[in-house]
């Protein structure tokens, strides 16, 4: 076993280690399952048995957005076994729990609701993101031009270029806005396991 290996396999010990504490916590009985099933953790609820798949990443990773660089935990879903080869079948995983290391944050999706792929926003930089920055610049443009300043004068009071002002200020424009989500949405409570 390479060094590399043994790395991601500790990685995704600690998350199901983390995932089990958690679960715990909210008054569950949770236990790491054996070897080599779709599933790491069982969580029994009392009223039923849910197969937990985590899925674990050691921080956010930089990821290139238009001109500029932003953070995201970036999990790859449905996929599992050496390499990433095979796909979870259907009915094999109930809920996955994705796991950050760096801040110990755990959120949990149905498996119905989850993509092959997926990236939440670090919470601690809300408001710092392209599609963010770009509708809070188009605010104070907006707010500035209507309290009379001219295109120039917003341009060299905000650091914002002449062209993008200008832009901003044309009829019908709408700034950029994704649907990204962020890490915080997703934590649950022991209620909405109790739910499912």
């Amino acid at each position: 076993m390479d060094m590399r290996t043994s790395k991601e396999l500790q990685t995704g010990k600690a998350g199901e280690y983390l995932v089990c504490a958690d679960l715990i916590l909210k008054g569950f009985v949770a236990f790491p399952s054996e070897q080599g099933l779709p599933y790491d953790v069982l969580l029994d609820t009392g009223e039923k048995l849910i197969r937990v798949q985590v899925k674990t990443t050691s921080g956010p990773r930089v990821i290139p957005q238009r001109t500029t660089e932003s953070k995201a935990y970036i999990f790859n879903i449905k996929r599992c076994g050496k390499g990433n080869e095979k796909r979870y079948g259907n009915n094999e995983v109930d809920v996955f729990a994705l796991v950050c290391l760096d801040t110990k944050m755990i959120g949990y999706i149905k498996t119905d609701d989850m993509p092959d792929t997926v990236n939440y926003r670090v919470d601690s930089l809300a408001g710092s993101y392209y599609d963010e920055k770009g509708i809070q610049d188009f605010k104070v443009v907006s707010d500035l031009f209507s309290s009379g300043l001219s295109r120039r004068a917003i341009s060299e009071k905000t650091g914002i270029s002449y062209a993008t002002v200008s832009r901003m200020l044309q009829s019908g424009y709408k700034p950029f806005k994704t649907e990204a989500r962020y890490f915080s949405e997703i934590q649950r409570s022991a209620e909405w396991f109790n739910q499912i």
